[in-house]
């Protein structure tokens, strides 16, 4: 697993998709879209595009130490 150390913690989490369509039930669904919704509608207010797309990994791959150093690199990392 990737060296983690350093890494500053922006976000709230990564859910996958498939397992909030799975784990979550028809409730849960519509009040996390809700909840997403109030955001979309706070960064319009503030002038920002309502959804951001990013790229993620998992940090057991292979590879992850690799894209650590990248971010390092262009100062996206702490």
């Amino acid at each position: 697993m990737a060296n983690l150390e350093g890494m500053k913690n922006k976000f709230c989490g990564v859910i996958k998709h498939d397992d909030a369509v799975k784990y979550l039930n028809d409730k849960d669904k519509s009040d996390f879209n809700y909840l997403c919704h109030l955001i979309e509608c706070g960064r319009r207010k503030d002038s920002k595009r309502p959804v951001n797309a990013y790229l993620v990994i998992n940090v057991d791959e292979p590879y992850a130490e690799e894209v650590i150093e990248i971010l390092k690199r262009n100062g996206h990392w702490g």
